[in-house]
């Protein structure tokens, strides 16, 4: 599972570009009531399977209330659509792909 981001993008460094490819990593809090969710960004999907170092992208927040009878039982999807939402309130398209 991956995310497609668009748009006119300034990263923490300054530098402007017009897409991204994240990768989530989810975890669940000790009490089961909190996601994690950590995304990191490359250039493109091909600099990801590389080993290309991630990209930094400021302003946003990692952790997320989660309770599993209503927001089901696949954290790292919730991770992602949490990611996903956070991108889309800052003015990018998010598309989660490769589900």
């Amino acid at each position: 599972m991956a995310l497609e981001i668009t748009g006119n993008i300034v990263l923490s460094s300054g530098l402007q570009t017009n897409s991204l490819y994240g990768r989530t990593e989810a975890w669940l809090s000790n009490d089961g009531k909190q996601v994690g969710a950590t995304p990191k960004f490359y250039a493109s999907k091909e600099a990801y399977i590389n080993g290309a170092p991630n990209i930094n992208l400021d302003g946003l927040k990692f952790i997320v209330d989660y309770d599993r009878a209503t927001d089901g039982t696949d954290i790292l999807l919730y991770a992602n659509e949490y990611v996903k939402f956070q991108l889309e309130a800052m003015g990018y398209t998010a598309t989660i792909i490769d589900l």
